[in-house]
């Protein structure tokens, strides 16, 4: 357990690096100082930088993954219900580690293959089976779309605007079966 504390530990320190510094600055060291480990420390969980973003991307996707299937099995929301949902309660860790995926993508495009293969699964979960696959299909990437606007801070919609938007997508994503 303590391993798995620890690697969670120094996840969270990768995070806030690229949160408050910026992916460029994702090092070994700067996570080790972060985490308040010795290199060698951080090193051990997590033999390189390329393994480090690994990590990062599993545990994207992990909270990606996890956050859709709790909305489901609270209701009996669709796939894509749930989605949206998931996304309208992103936490601040979520959007760190949400930053993870750009940091691969700067370092290492194939990086990016268990992030592509995510999405392609939860794209698939959203629209086999509706009675309407291309609303489908537009809600997801108007979602994912959103989603990006407010990792980045890009979003031009804010309060009764962006609550409005959310419902909606909802409403129509209720629509979809």
């Amino acid at each position: 357990m303590r391993k798995n504390n620890k690697r969670s530990e120094i996840l969270e320190a990768a995070f806030k690096v690229v949160e408050q510094q910026g992916a460029n600055h994702l090092t070994i060291d700067a996570v080790a100082k972060e985490a308040g480990f010795s290199k060698g420390g951080v090193l051990y969980h997590f033999a390189s930088k390329k393994a480090l973003l690994t990590g990062m991307l599993d545990h994207l996707i992990e909270i990606s993954r996890s956050r859709m299937d709790a909305h489901q099995l609270q209701g009996n929301d669709n796939p894509l219900a749930a989605l949206l949902h998931a996304r309208d309660e992103m936490t601040a860790a979520e959007q760190r580690a949400s930053l993870a995926l750009l940091v691969a993508f700067a370092e290492d495009t194939d990086l990016l293959d268990p992030a592509r293969d995510q999405f392609k699964a939860t794209f698939m979960r959203v629209t086999d089976g509706s009675d309407n696959e291309m609303e489908a299909t537009l809600l997801f990437l108007a979602n994912e779309g959103l989603r990006y606007l407010d990792l980045f801070n890009l979003n031009p919609l804010q309060g009764k605007e962006r609550s409005k938007v959310n419902r909606y997508l909802s409403k129509k994503a209720g629509e979809i079966s």
